[in-house]
């Protein structure tokens, strides 16, 4: 059986570079240039790709990879361009609004919260309701951020005793006084436990187009 051409290119995500800079942002892949953007690719086969274990692991190392080196906005995982044409006419499409979303996240990280419920505590009547107090601890923590995005439940949330999740843009100069800041609400609320994860590259903060 003859094999696949890997004529189409994967797209992990698209960066800001240097005018003229070749080398690679994260092993294995390469860069695609159109003026001041990079689209960080490997050679793939023009077909959906199985985003499975290995496949997943692959992404986000790549992205964290690159995401030590430059500002970038991760795409979609298993986004495929037909062919180098196709995507610097995608880059061209969309040069503004991708560079305008770059100085957005540039020298930001996201740090992912997850609040629980301490232990086997029950609610009582007259306090205010678990959530009310997560809320509550978010909106604090949401003005130490460039922007925030709470994210939706997940399954084995309920299991674990998760009632809220949230996402928060935190400018890198700024992670551990971030982090000390939820340390000491951890602290303050003691019914609630919050665990704190990243930095991690903007995931929950982009949503490329790849209409038109």
């Amino acid at each position: 059986m003859a094999q696949a051409s890997l004529n189409a290119l994967r797209l992990y995500g698209v960066a800001a570079v240097e005018s003229g800079q070749t080398s690679s942002l994260a092993e294995g892949t390469t860069l695609t240039h159109y003026r001041a953007l990079a689209a960080i690719v490997e050679p793939s086969t023009y077909s959906t790709v199985n985003l499975d274990d290995d496949e997943m692991a692959k992404y986000v190392r790549v992205l964290e990879e690159a995401h030590s080196n430059a500002a970038v906005l991760p795409a979609p995982p298993g986004t495929v361009f037909q062919s180098e044409s196709t995507l610097v006419r995608w880059l061209e499409l969309h040069y503004f609004t991708l560079t305008e979303a770059l100085s957005v996240i540039e020298g930001h990280a996201a740090a992912r919260v997850s609040i629980t419920i301490q232990g086997n505590q029950k609610e009582s009547d007259g306090q205010k309701s678990f959530a009310a107090l997560a809320a509550e601890s978010l909106r604090l923590l949401r003005s130490q951020a460039a922007a925030t995005v709470t994210l939706p439940r997940a399954d084995g949330d309920e299991e674990e005793g998760i009632i809220a999740r949230a996402s928060f843009l935190i400018d890198t100069q700024r992670w551990q006084s971030f982090n000390d800041i939820v340390s000491k609400e951890s602290l303050r609320q003691t019914s609630l436990d919050f665990h704190v994860t990243g930095p991690w590259p903007p995931y929950d903060f982009v949503r490329m187009q790849f209409g038109g």
